[in-house]
């Protein structure tokens, strides 16, 4: 026969469970509130049967670990347009910045990274620059205005 005691302490348990996993519906999380509610289910089972209250406590925070990695694991959410493949073409139009100017042409910084520039006005170090075209592996830079 169980103890009147445990009983009454896993029912308390499975209700406070209950409300964790019914209340995800209406909730913006991402089931965090369902992996406590799980674990307060686990809870209750292993008070139903007695388990040692030292075993119960590392064993929610196993379950609710486990149930929030395959929660996110198989719930992974897309924001925003899928990402897009880089082409030196969807360079044009950025603003950029002269950082080297030499006999050869220019080195400018467009959003990041360096690249080999020429321009048909004269540029210096420090100038803001706009692409205006990529040729070949260089780009076809203007100064901004």
């Amino acid at each position: 026969m169980l103890d009147w005691g445990r009983e009454v302490w896993s029912a308390i348990l499975l209700g406070i469970g209950a409300f964790f996993i019914v209340s995800e519906l209406g909730l913006p999380t991402n089931f965090e509130s369902f992996a406590v509610g799980v674990g307060f289910v686990s809870l209750s089972v292993m008070t139903y049967f007695g388990v040692p209250i030292l075993v119960q406590v590392p064993v929610f925070f196993v379950v609710v670990s486990i149930v929030i990695l395959l929660a996110y694991r198989f719930s992974k959410r897309e924001e925003g347009p899928p990402p897009t493949a880089f082409t030196p073409l969807s360079l044009k139009g950025r603003v950029g910045r002269v950082v080297e100017a030499n006999g050869s042409g220019y080195v400018v910084k467009v959003n990041g990274e360096e690249w080999r520039a020429e321009s048909d006005e004269p540029l210096t170090v420090g100038d803001e620059i706009v692409v205006m075209d990529v040729v070949g592996v260089r780009l076809k830079v203007k100064k901004r205005r």
